[in-house]
């Protein structure tokens, strides 16, 4: 499925910023569990990242996450800000945790978008995180291409007038998803 959706979010990603190769990658145990990842588009530097990871987490969810630092946190930053009723419609929550690892959408790392008085205040990576929940499964490839082309469409070269992703102080649900919580307390 991840080399499906690789394809798929080549072809969507109209972004100005070279996206780099994509790349997945599988492991055993994150808390436990088997996952595998997808990060394209994928500039991880010591200051500076962008990065849009899909992943499939054994027993949990998918999720697609945009991860922001440095420079790409301040080119972003304002479309975010002027998009974020459309991404919280879309399901879209805001990273509140320390580690800028930490992938697992409960409570302690993510919180629902329009919960979050300032984005990005103060921090030094901003990251947005959506599910797409295992009761969806068939669903999923349809489901991650579009919050994809959502979140691609905000490269700031497409904003306000390229017509991709939300506009601004949009409300839309869109893509079929409910804007229910995507993140569960820690036991």
């Amino acid at each position: 499925m991840m080399a499906g959706l690789s394809e798929v979010y080549k072809g969507l990603w109209a972004g100005d910023i070279e996206p780099g190769n994509a790349k997945i990658s599988r492991g055993e145990n994150y808390l436990g569990l088997p996952w595998v990842i997808l990060d394209y588009p994928r500039i991880f530097g010591r200051e500076d990242v962008l990065a849009i990871r899909t992943m499939f987490w054994w027993g949990h969810a998918f999720s697609i996450t945009l991860h922001l630092k440095g420079k790409y946190q301040q080119i972003y930053l304002p479309v975010i800000v002027a998009r974020r009723a459309g991404l919280a419609a879309a399901g879209f929550h805001i990273g509140i945790g320390d580690d800028e690892w930490r992938h697992e959408l409960v409570a302690e790392n993510y919180a629902p978008l329009d919960a979050v008085d300032a984005i990005g205040a103060g921090r030094p990576f901003l990251k947005l995180s959506a599910a797409v929940g295992l009761d969806r499964w068939v669903e999923a490839p349809q489901l991650l291409g579009e919050l994809f082309d959502l979140l691609a469409g905000m490269s700031p070269t497409n904003y306000p007038s390229g017509g991709r992703g939300l506009s601004p102080g949009s409300s839309r649900v869109g893509f079929g998803l409910s804007p229910r919580p995507c993140c569960r307390q820690n036991p």
